[in-house]
């Protein structure tokens, strides 16, 4: 196996340690099969804890806090979904590892340590420095030994990978410069659902029928009775030890007290109106899930970080008939008109009923966005690689409207360009074909070891 891995003689520049060391090197690690807790994730036969996950969360999220300040963005970053995925890299890596005989040895271990830094002047290994750094990370040495240890053999591993990365010829790098450094005019037409509202009709038969398949879980909205403690850089306290503290204690008004922290009690309030106060945090991911007097995960706006806990919940209770049948009116008349618009959009993808009204200026086949319309979904760039008379082949859905993209004019790279970047620019296509590579690598290992994630607990 080792020799047909190594056959290739490409590498991947490392984008494996990369992809790990955020794991590794924010969280260590913890070994989930040491807990006994809800189980969010398997690899196969390793189970990822809740508390696994937790503890990668909050040290991550710390962790780019510390390195983006203010700029950082949980929710935006989706660093839920990021701190998951990472995991379960690790532990699929981890076990073609284990198939492929590797690992760490003692003696490697240490040499670790002294490229760490974690040796006297004289190259001896500092017992004293040793135990304090892993005071400050709050680690045994046991867990940290095992840690660092995986990390290593990941890292191992990372080179085998490295000798199968993709071969490039500088044709398809030229090709790939051509698309990403010319810029493109577009055109687009929209199609507006609220245009189609007045066509709707809402038959009273098909109303009825969906109020009984509905009418159990029709219900006004829950009131939550929420507290939430605020923690900022002048507190002297870290928001994920509070949260650890927390979880023990599960008193927020005590441990708000004994620290010197503002706690508010926001008393009995409708959701909508803890989603409007907290519209920054986007307070509904951060509750989801929480039940009565749980601790939710440390939320971070600005120079703050938010701990809630839910006090009391009150779930919402049946709606009246009347107006039960009210809401489910509006919501089948704007499925029925979002659909309307959608299959007028599709005709206008053929050429059908569709009305070119806006124009862009020349963009960058690399853009992501195109101003006044905003951020294009990450499955749709590709209206930016259009040629000149071609018409995007699906509507592109964009806050609710339709829209189809054609592109009106494009522009190359100015002659003798590629020369200047040639060098450079074949390094950085590499890398990315390199991380494909990889990507499909690690696609087929969960695919073997049959990955299953809970994102219902995540």
């Amino acid at each position: 196996m080792l020799r047909s891995m190594r056959k290739h003689g490409s590498k991947v520049l490392g984008i494996l340690v990369v992809v790990i060391s955020v794991v590794f090197v924010f969280t260590f690690g913890f070994n989930s099969r040491q807990r006994g807790d809800k189980i969010v994730a398997e690899v196969g036969p390793i189970k990822i804890s809740a508390n696994e996950y937790r503890d990668a969360y909050i040290s991550t999220a710390n962790t780019y806090r510390r390195l983006y300040g203010d700029k950082f963005d949980e929710q935006a970053m989706g660093l839920k979904k990021m701190v998951i995925n990472q995991l379960v890299d690790k532990y699929v890596l981890l076990e073609k590892a284990q198939d492929l005989g590797l690992s760490t040895s003692d003696k490697e271990f240490m040499e670790g340590l002294a490229r760490m830094g974690l040796v006297d002047k004289n190259g001896q290994f500092d017992r004293d420095l040793y135990m304090e750094y892993l005071r400050r990370q709050g680690m045994e040495p046991k867990t940290f030994e095992e840690n660092q240890k995986q990390a290593m053999t990941i890292a191992k591993l990372a080179n085998i990978i490295e000798d199968n990365g993709a071969m490039v010829d500088e044709k398809a790098a030229y090709q790939s410069y051509l698309r990403e450094k010319g810029q493109v005019r577009l055109s687009w037409a929209v199609f507006d659902p609220d245009q189609y509202r007045d066509k709707v009709t809402v038959d009273d038969k098909e109303l009825a029928s969906l109020y009984d398949k509905e009418k159990s879980v029709l219900r006004s909205e829950n009131i939550l009775h929420l507290k939430y403690m605020v923690i900022d850089e002048k507190s002297g306290v870290r928001d994920d030890q509070a949260y650890v503290e927390l979880l023990k204690s599960k008193d927020l008004s005590a441990y708000g007290k004994s620290k010197g922290l503002e706690v508010v009690d926001l008393g009995a309030q409708k959701e909508s109106e803890i989603a409007a106060k907290f519209a920054g945090l986007k307070i509904e991911d951060v509750l989801k899930g929480m039940g009565k007097g749980d601790i939710s995960l440390p939320a971070r706006e600005g120079e703050k970080s938010f701990i809630f806990q839910i006090v009391d919940r009150e779930e919402g209770k049946p709606l009246e008939k009347s107006e039960a049948l009210k809401i489910l009116r509006q919501r089948l008349a704007g499925e029925k008109a979002k659909l309307m618009a959608r299959v007028a959009a599709e005709d206008g993808t053929k050429g059908k009923g569709a009305a070119f009204t806006k124009d862009s200026e020349f963009l960058a086949r690399s853009a992501a966005a195109i101003p006044g319309l905003g951020n294009i979904p990450r499955g749709d760039l590709a209206i930016f690689g259009l040629s000149k008379g071609q018409t995007y082949q699906k509507p592109v859905d964009i806050n609710g409207r339709y829209y189809v993209f054609a592109c009106v004019d494009e522009k190359q790279p100015e002659s003798g360009q590629w020369e200047k970047d040639k060098e450079t620019y074949r390094a950085i296509y590499t890398a990315k074909a390199r991380e494909a590579y990889l990507m499909a690598f690690k696609e087929d290992l969960k695919k073997s070891l049959k990955v299953k994630i809970d994102w219902e607990d995540i």
